[in-house]
């Protein structure tokens, strides 16, 4: 396991995110990449290159196994890195390239500016045009408590970020994001070698279409375009990178546990409202959502036998019921 690592304070507070362009990845796993077009991919994208730039220029660095990338100079490797990559299969098969390589520490991230083969959960499409973030964060290792609530915090933690910015937020369990029961994003983690990917998409500037959701898609896809002016995708995942990393600092590293449950409850999304379950390949029935379980199960009500009989899924998904 990577030991669980504390943000490192500077002036001011927490570190800044050191951010670089993937301009060449020997790892075939994104396309090469200049600061010319990830200006022209999207306009989202433009508005991000000052920031990139630290208000300078570029320099090349050269580092394991061939990685080649752009960075602005004296930055240093203080804080978390923020690696930007063209487009590519997906940001978290990069990001496992990187760790491979001993190239990505925790806090460190992977941002693409488009996927060819976004996932998401039971390996369905993520549709991934530029001006979304699509990102990779390596997460702390040593999990203070069961590592199947991991993806109720990060969600938890979505949400929780989206809402201080103005914007009414919940987690659908188990790792959807909501605002205005319209799907804006998505997490997934993955788990190899004793290191921990979150993936994290969020609908920035578009959302797809009706006819590009899956035929048994649960809510209408929205876009936090819709919700008001967002910063780009380098700014907001910059942002979101330090916002997760105190996060963590504030509520696992100093007590060593998660948060309490019921403090989680309050972003979960249809608390105490009857939900269409589906679990399993065939099992549909409706329930009443209870909250959560320790270890990050979701508690239901459901009527068996003319009986309400509480229960805790692992697995599969909640919907509005149907009209």
């Amino acid at each position: 396991m990577v030991p669980r690592s504390s943000p490192r304070r500077g002036r001011g507070g927490f570190f800044t995110v050191r951010i670089r362009i993937l301009s060449h990845d020997p790892f075939g796993q994104a396309d090469d990449l200049t600061p010319e077009i990830l200006a022209a991919c999207h306009p989202a994208w433009a508005e991000g290159m000052e920031m990139m730039r630290g208000g300078g220029g570029f320099v090349e660095e050269t580092g394991a196994s061939g990685i080649r990338c752009l960075a602005s100079p004296g930055t240093g490797r203080a804080g978390p890195q923020l690696t930007v990559c063209g487009p590519c299969g997906s940001a978290l098969d990069v990001a496992w390239s990187l760790i491979r390589a001993g190239d990505m520490a925790p806090w460190d991230a992977v941002l693409a500016i488009s996927q060819r083969g976004g996932r998401g959960q039971m390996r369905r499409v993520w549709d991934s045009p530029p001006g979304n973030v699509y990102a990779a964060l390596a997460w702390p290792g040593d999990t203070p408590g069961p590592e199947s609530f991991l993806p109720v915090f990060v969600g938890f933690l979505l949400a929780k970020y989206l809402s201080g910015k103005g914007v009414a937020a919940s987690f659908k369990w188990p790792n959807d994001l909501l605002t205005e029961e319209k799907k804006v994003g998505g997490t997934l983690l993955e788990e190899r070698g004793g290191r921990v990917l979150a993936g994290v998409g969020i609908n920035l500037s578009s959302a797809p279409d009706k006819e590009n959701l899956r035929p048994d898609h649960a809510f209408p896809a929205g876009s936090l375009a819709e919700s008001g002016c967002f910063p780009g995708p380098v700014p907001f995942t910059v942002d979101l990178v330090k916002f997760l990393q105190t996060c963590y600092h504030d509520c696992v590293t100093a007590t060593c546990s998660f948060p309490p449950v019921a403090r989680i409850e309050r972003r979960l999304a249809f608390l105490g409202r009857e939900v269409l379950v589906r679990e399993g390949g065939s099992d549909v029935y409706m329930a009443r959502v209870l909250g959560l379980a320790e270890d990050g199960g979701l508690r239901l009500m459901r009527r068996v036998d003319g009986i309400n009989r509480e229960c805790v899924i692992h697995s599969g998904g909640i919907a509005p019921p149907l009209t």
